[in-house]
């Protein structure tokens, strides 16, 4: 009877002892792994459960027992927050007085039109310095990543006195000059994304006639679209959440992160903390909508994109 050799490609069988003890191994590592995983969950779950109970809550009863469940559910206090606490912005003769669904109105077309120029502009300018060559390339991307590295501190007063010099400082011109001249983390990730993709494509459409433009819209922008999917996404609750740059450069156009800000300081010293925390849901519940209404779409070009690239 001929010996049966275990071929070196397969690994040999596990005794039922060793079968246990791995089994046991593995439940142990599995089970440990949930419970961190939920602790983490629970971590970033509780708080927000904790600060949307006590947002319906009197300031009576929040000061009674912030752990408990509220008596009176007072659905009033998002009305209050959204439509009746205001800040006043602008100095002198120009003051005004603007409201939580005011900045929520800024902070929405500030999102999607910078998120959409950003895009634009950062996937127009990789497409070219991934796929053209012309003198002064290397030093050019050389710059641009100067640029970015930069610490942005250096330069915001050299900006803000540029931006008051030519009339542009607090006017949404100008804010948007700011977001979309500035070389973002957009152009770093298109860049690499562009250079991965095979020129051959480009060829072919060139003998069947495309031009340069034609190549780019229809071939290069279609094949990238998972990673431009997930750069507007990363980009757009960037911008949601930025405070600097309207703080300092829109003062008369306050974000809802701004805002937000703002009110947190005044209703701490008027101790409305259930009129604090109904704010705080209003200004998430934007991008709570957003992820459950496109969170398969996004899911998919964010995993179809790292596999590509």
């Amino acid at each position: 009877m001929e010996n049966v050799k275990t071929s070196p490609d397969r690994p040999a069988r596990l005794s039922a002892k060793e079968k246990i003890h791995r089994s046991r191994w593995e439940k142990t590592a599995l089970g440990i792994c949930l419970a961190v995983f939920c602790l983490y969950a629970i971590s970033l779950i509780y708080p927000f459960l904790w600060m949307t109970i006590n947002a319906f809550k009197s300031k009576t009863e929040f000061y009674g027992n912030v752990f408990a469940l509220p008596t009176e559910w007072k659905f009033e206090n998002f009305y209050n927050a959204v439509v009746n606490f205001k800040i006043s912005v602008g100095s002198g003769a120009g003051t005004k007085q603007v409201n939580l669904l005011q900045m929520f109105g800024m902070s929405i077309f500030l999102t999607v039109v910078v998120t959409a120029l950003e895009i634009f502009v950062s996937a127009c300018t990789a497409y070219i310095m991934a796929k053209y060559k012309f003198p002064g390339r290397s030093v050019l991307y050389a710059v641009i990543i100067f640029a970015y590295v930069a610490p942005i501190v250096g330069s915001m007063p050299a900006t803000y006195r540029f931006m008051n010099q030519i009339h542009l400082l607090n006017t949404i011109p100008g804010v948007l000059l700011i977001y979309v001249g500035g070389v973002g983390f957009a152009f770093l990730i298109l860049y690499g994304q562009f250079k991965s993709l095979s020129w051959s494509y480009a060829e072919a459409a060139f003998i069947d006639g495309a031009n340069d433009f034609g190549v780019f819209f229809k071939i290069m922008l279609p094949l990238s679209m998972p990673s431009l999917t997930a750069m507007a996404v990363v980009t757009a609750i960037s911008y949601w959440n930025d405070f600097n740059t309207p703080k300092i450069y829109l003062e008369s156009y306050p974000t809802l992160a701004v805002g937000i800000n703002q009110l947190i300081t005044d209703m701490r010293y008027q101790n409305e903390y259930p009129l604090m925390f109904a704010c705080m849901i209003v200004s998430v519940l934007p991008i709570i909508v957003f992820f459950s209404c496109f969170q398969k779409t996004i899911m998919k070009n964010m995993v179809a994109g790292g596999l590509k690239g």
